[in-house]
């Protein structure tokens, strides 16, 4: 099974399918993933996802006080609104530029070359942001439960672009697809999904990334690049998922 990475960060249809019923692993991973409307039960946050009319899909989390929202359009470009404690960040992602605004000031970062000044001034925008704060302590607290519904998956990248634009690179290791890595290979083997293409192109996705960063060790920003491409694989494969599941959304 063969991806597209296209210039704008979307995914183009897979080449390729193969045939036959998942492994039982995979099928429970699928289950968890296919929820849309979550209450984690350790944080009481609610976590909800749906649809616009224009076809872009919206993500929500909400707990005392703090809410999110970040919307995804067909093309991969997506908007994150985060608001709590009388503070308010604003992501938004179009094509290769990621726009950071908090305060009335703004960074723009650059996604495809490396840029170390976009990130400085991105990194002064976080700092001191209060409902930055709370996010990523609500964020840490999440089950894996909820963060691997559909909602959760979404909000969770908004975790790791936060940290990575605050110098958090290990961010990217953490979400390492390791212990599922083999289960998600033989479901590729066995099923054509949405769930296995899916989880297909997240191994794919890690795989280049790992390559990319040996590749670019000795260059100065560039291992940043190579996450950034991570990051808009994986957030390009959750909506081809959403996309193509048959789940129902509720239109808003």
């Amino acid at each position: 099974m063969g991806w597209v990475l296209a210039a704008s960060g979307s995914i183009a249809a897979p080449s390729g399918s193969v045939r036959g019923p998942a492994p039982d692993a995979a099928g429970q991973l699928q289950r968890r993933l296919d929820r849309t409307d979550v209450v984690d039960r350790a944080t009481q946050a609610r976590l909800r996802l749906s649809r616009r009319a224009d076809g872009a899909i919206r993500a929500v989390l909400g707990a005392d006080g703090l809410e999110l929202r970040k919307i995804v359009e067909p093309n991969g470009d997506f908007q994150v609104r985060l608001s709590g404690r009388q503070d308010q960040l604003v992501l938004v992602r179009t094509g290769d530029r990621l726009r950071i605004s908090r305060n009335g000031e703004s960074a723009v970062v650059a996604l495809s070359q490396p840029d170390e000044d976009g990130l400085d001034r991105a990194q002064q925008l976080l700092a001191g942001s209060r409902s930055v704060r709370a996010f990523r302590s609500l964020a840490s607290q999440l089950s894996p439960d909820s963060l691997e519904s559909a909602p959760g998956a979404a909000i969770d990248l908004v975790d790791a672009w936060l940290a990575l634009l605050q110098g958090d690179a290990g961010v990217i290791r953490r979400r390492a697809p390791s212990s599922r890595a083999s289960l998600v290979r033989a479901a590729m083997c066995t099923a054509a999904t949405c769930f296995a293409e899916y989880e297909g192109e997240v191994v794919a996705a890690w795989s280049d990334f790992e390559q990319c960063t040996y590749d670019v060790r000795w260059y100065p920003g560039m291992q940043e690049v190579c996450t950034f491409v991570w990051l808009l694989r994986v957030e390009s494969a959750w909506f081809r998922f959403i996309a193509c599941s048959s789940f129902p959304l509720k239109v808003e």
